[in-house]
């Protein structure tokens, strides 16, 4: 048994998904929830327009499938994707959905250094993530403590 890979025809992931399992096809849509601030939740698939099934040998049925569009082929038939990386995706979920979210590479009060700009050298404190891959950190300048933010990047342990 291997797991395939199928488009689906445009926003109908959910008529392939009912569709496979009604012919007895076990398959994976991976979903997220996305949170967009003022607005209700939504939930997307992982991988828009693409389902993975689990096939043993027949796999011709699943072409004319309600809600696929085609079967992804290599040279020796359906494209194949490994086992681990479906349980690799699946291991990432939360409550039924895949958790996206990176850990952070400190945790807050943990002492770091940059090597980069005017702070360079100085002794830092993280104080947690900001937005877009930078990060909030504590400097003691002129007596003072001051929260600075820095890309994530230019960080390193102290």
């Amino acid at each position: 048994m291997s797991w395939i890979v199928a488009m689906c025809k445009a926003n109908q992931e959910s008529i392939a998904e009912y569709n496979l399992t009604r012919q007895g096809y076990e398959h994976y849509c991976p979903r997220f929830q996305q949170k967009v601030p003022n607005k209700p939740t939504l939930i997307k698939p992982l991988f828009p327009r693409y389902i993975f099934i689990l096939i043993d040998k027949v796999w011709h049925s699943i072409k004319g499938t309600r809600g696929i569009s085609h079967v992804l082929l290599s040279d020796n038939g359906p494209q194949s994707i490994p086992e681990t990386v479906i349980n690799e995706i699946k291991s990432r979920e939360q409550n039924g959905f895949v958790n996206l979210s990176v850990a952070p590479k400190f945790k807050p009060g943990e002492q770091v250094k940059t090597s980069e700009g005017p702070l360079a050298g100085l002794l830092l404190v993280y104080e947690g993530m900001s937005s877009n891959d930078r990060v909030k950190v504590l400097a003691n300048i002129l007596g003072r403590k001051v929260v600075v933010t820095l890309p994530e990047n230019s960080l390193a342990a102290a």
